[in-house]
């Protein structure tokens, strides 16, 4: 079922009674790098990522084939204008950072890090079925916020901790 190009073991949990990696970003995911937006699947280690902080040096990449697997889409425009510009699937675990109203519902606060699964509304967030998935998990030395879509329009995941 896993397949890891470094090593690193994906850390699975329970969402809504099925066994899920804690995160995960979807093939063709484009994520934002010093050397312009690539696919997720097109990253190799060295590669320069930019995140919130600064450009953090790509360690290793983690990718898990998956058969009949839950993932959360989230809508285009659905966490602020243009944002994202274009639907992006994650992982029910994948961390995303929101700053809008719902972490102010969720967690009182301006911003929060966030769990793919607790913004799912049915409508605009929502939880799909697909037959056949790839998902990567990056390896920034510890965790980060990064770019994916792109930084104006896209959403911010956070990386998995070294």
């Amino acid at each position: 079922m896993s397949k890891m190009t470094t090593g690193h073991t994906v850390q699975a949990r329970r969402v809504d009674g099925h066994e899920h990696a804690c995160g995960g970003i979807a093939a063709g995911t484009i994520i934002l790098t010093l050397d312009g937006a690539l696919p997720v699947e097109h990253l190799t280690p060295g590669d320069r990522v930019i995140t919130r902080s600064s450009p953090r040096v790509l360690r290793g990449v983690s990718v898990r084939s998956e058969t009949g697997v839950s993932v959360v889409r989230i809508g285009a425009s659905t966490l602020g204008p243009d944002r994202p510009d274009d639907d992006i699937l994650v992982a029910p675990g994948q961390p995303v950072l929101v700053r809008d109203w719902r972490a102010r519902a969720l967690y009182g606060a301006e911003r929060a890090m966030v769990p793919a699964h607790r913004l799912v509304d049915g409508e605009f967030i929502r939880t799909e079925e697909m037959a056949d998935l790839r998902l990567f998990t990056l390896d920034l030395g510890g965790p980060a916020v990064i770019y994916a879509g792109n930084q104006e329009l896209g959403i911010e995941p956070e990386t998995a901790p070294a």
